[in-house]
């Protein structure tokens, strides 16, 4: 299978086509790719979509029962919410020093 993604000139629209098939535009997507030591993460849609599509991701490895991929998205999950924790344990420091 060959999957192509079109960017429009001016970055705004993209678009996707499947084995040479006619692009569909795309409204939300997320690629996450490593090819050797570079990796690309393009994400394109408003947050409230492109998080549909990560929930949907995780529905789908419990629904299809890809443990591994499902147990791996609870992990970094664990890890955004400890990394969001401590951003506000250190906003609130900050706000305290100044305050004081």
């Amino acid at each position: 299978m060959k999957i192509e993604i079109h960017v429009s000139d001016d970055k705004k629209s993209y678009s996707i086509s499947f084995d040479g098939g006619t692009p569909v535009r795309m409204d939300n997507f997320i690629l996450l790719t490593k090819e050797g030591e570079s990796t690309r993460n393009l994400v394109f849609g408003n947050a409230e979509n492109v998080g549909r599509l990560l929930y949907g991701l995780y529905v789908n490895c419990w629904r299809l029962q890809e443990t591994a991929m499902r147990d791996m998205i609870e992990l970094v999950a664990d890890d955004i919410l400890d990394v969001r924790g401590k951003r506000n344990r250190s906003s609130r420091a900050t706000i305290r020093k100044f305050l004081m």
